[in-house]
């Protein structure tokens, strides 16, 4: 099943039981968002584009933090609930339909900024889609994006003298992955991508980035939280508290910062 395929089927159920803020931009399950990594700046009047924007919750925050904000995604689904919540928050913000490694809607120079958290994982192609980035972004452009940590993806819970571990399995493996996500009756078969740290590097400097930061987020202390703080949290999963013990211990995401020059080859 493709990613569009996918999504298309399990969007309603998704956004029925996964809680996104629409007060900060998140980056991935039960870690902190922006309001904590201070990696965007200040985006007020800034151009800033979210590819793999799925429901339109980081667009929309976005946009109310006074962002030229536009979202771009793979399913239509998931593009209708995003355009039904921007119309529900009283936000300007465009959405198009469209896949992260032909971006030919955007022309060169268009974005200060560009965004993706946990989409990234699904494209087949990551050499196209960092060049799509980088020709999109101007000078100076930020381009902050964050993946399912490369350890989560290759490994798996284990026992071992008693306790539960998490057992890395092949890192270097890079055939395609897949897993089920399941909402009751609604299934929906997923495939992605493993990558090595390294080949998230490589990609990003061949397509001109000058990488300013790599972060491995900790996760909130879940079980040292009140229900009222982790409302709070950008985006929550009932599934990461069931996790605790190993996600506390293993990353789950990778971030990444990077850079276009102000000063590059390119002539964009």
């Amino acid at each position: 099943m493709s990613a569009r395929d996918g999504w298309n089927l399990i969007s309603k159920a998704y956004q029925n039981n996964i809680r996104v803020s629409l007060e900060d931009v998140h980056y991935g399950p039960a870690s902190p968002g922006e309001r904590e990594m201070k990696l965007l700046g200040n985006v007020e009047g800034k151009d800033v584009l979210e590819i793999g924007c799925g429901g339109g919750h980081n667009t929309i925050v976005l946009a109310k933090w006074g962002a030229r904000s536009t979202g771009l995604d793979i399913s239509e689904e998931q593009l209708k609930h995003a355009e039904r919540l921007a119309h529900e928050h009283k936000v300007a913000v465009q959405f198009h339909l469209g896949n992260m490694e032909q971006m030919e809607m955007f022309p060169d120079a268009n974005f200060d900024i560009v965004l993706s958290s946990c989409a990234i994982g699904y494209s087949e192609n990551i050499e196209r889609t960092f060049h799509e980035a980088f020709r999109v972004l101007r000078r100076g452009g930020a381009f902050v994006f964050c993946v399912v940590h490369p350890f989560r993806n290759r490994g798996r819970a284990i026992r071992y003298s008693g306790r539960k571990l998490w057992g890395i399995g092949n890192y270097f493996d890079r055939r395609r992955r897949t897993w089920i996500w399941r909402f009751g009756d609604v299934v929906a078969k997923f495939y992605g991508y493993h990558r090595t740290m390294q080949d998230y590097f490589n990609a990003l400097t061949s397509a001109g980035f000058v990488v300013e930061g790599l972060f491995e987020p900790e996760p909130y202390p879940l079980k040292k939280m009140t229900a009222e703080e982790k409302r709070m949290i950008p985006y929550y999963w009932e599934g990461a508290e069931k996790e605790y013990e190993i996600r506390k211990r293993v990353p789950f995401i990778l971030l990444f910062k990077a850079r276009k020059p102000l000063a590059c080859n390119s002539a964009v």
